[in-house]
């Protein structure tokens, strides 16, 4: 396979890729960013390095085609990756890869994050995170919304931060680690709870300023006591389709994000500030269903796409609620 000249084009866009991004990821800081992100049609995959202080590694995803990539393109993602860490100064052995099929959703209370092939700690924004490798679709952070972080920080100095769909709890790591008053992640599985609680422990930052609940996010800003919030930030990044069978319910951004908005800007201030972003890419935002409300909404997806994404990896909004 290694002979296949697809992975010698491969190997071409990878050089120019990193001849591109060399003097951005020195300016900034950057140690784990998205090398090659589907630039050649018939090689649709990605392949994100992951540098931590003294390892390094790789995960590759291929995206099989509509009428199924069988084992001769998982043997093509394989010598991709392999390629790729051997260019790239990474070992063979901390390269992992994963084949999409189309048509599959995700489930919200995926527990078995606690296991994996591989650790390894990583820093971005002066925040340190634990990624696992090997076990699941995930490594634990979403390198597209590296930007986005940047500015939910820039947002939460001495103010209070409900994170929703927190997963791994990057958002609220960088939002306490930048001086947020408090910080609060919900997600759904108890598994991903507890991997926000180690990150956020690693930086210092412990309850009872900065907790994490496992919960519906729809279902807890519905039902929460009056006492909890209002909350100054509240950032929403869900998935576009997942299904819970703990919770027994369905997920749909297109279908559910008037409703999950208009449910958190009840626990908004006046004053304060939604980041709203998904990743489906046909995804419309429905202004008119927010007619009645007194916000000001600004498309933030151009400022929030890094250099090392093609195209749009996110729809990424910024939603403030106007003062009484």
């Amino acid at each position: 396979m290694m002979s296949d000249p697809r992975v010698a084009m491969f190997l071409g866009r990878l050089r120019k890729n990193e001849t591109r991004l060399l003097p951005w990821r020195r300016r900034e800081h950057i140690d784990c960013y998205r090398a090659y992100d589907r630039d050649i049609p018939e090689l649709p995959l990605a392949v994100d390095v992951f540098r931590g202080d003294d390892d390094a590694a790789l995960m590759v995803t291929g995206w099989a085609p509509r009428h199924g990539g069988g084992l001769a393109f998982t043997q093509l993602v394989s010598a991709c990756g392999l390629a790729a860490a051997e260019f790239l100064g990474v070992s063979p052995e901390a390269v992992f890869t994963q084949v999409r099929e189309p048509g599959r959703g995700g489930e919200l209370d995926a527990d078995d994050v606690d296991a994996s092939a591989k650790e390894i700690t990583v820093n971005e924004g002066g925040g340190r995170f634990l990624l696992r490798l090997g076990a699941r679709r995930d490594p634990g952070l979403f390198l597209d919304h590296r930007s986005t972080r940047k500015l939910v920080a820039d947002d939460v100095k001495g103010r209070r931060l409900l994170n929703l769909f927190a997963y791994t709890g990057s958002f609220s790591v960088l939002a306490g680690l930048a001086g947020a008053k408090s910080t609060l992640s919900v997600d759904l599985s108890l598994a991903t709870c507890r991997w926000a609680e180690t990150n956020l422990q690693r930086n210092g930052l412990e309850a009872p300023a900065h907790q994490v609940i496992a919960a519906d996010a729809l279902a807890f800003l519905d039902d929460a006591d009056d006492d909890v919030g209002p909350f100054d930030v509240i950032v929403i990044d869900p998935p576009s389709f997942s299904k819970s069978r703990r919770a027994n319910t369905t997920f749909e951004v297109q279908r559910d994000h008037p409703r999950l908005i208009a449910s958190a800007l009840a626990r908004l201030a006046p004053g304060g500030v939604i980041w709203f972003s998904c990743n489906l890419r046909d995804f419309r935002f429905e202004d008119d269903r927010f007619e009645k409300y007194a916000i000001d909404v600004d498309d933030c997806t151009a400022k929030t796409t890094p250099p090392d994404f093609r195209g749009t990896p996110h729809h990424c909004f910024r939603i403030q609620k106007q003062r009484r």
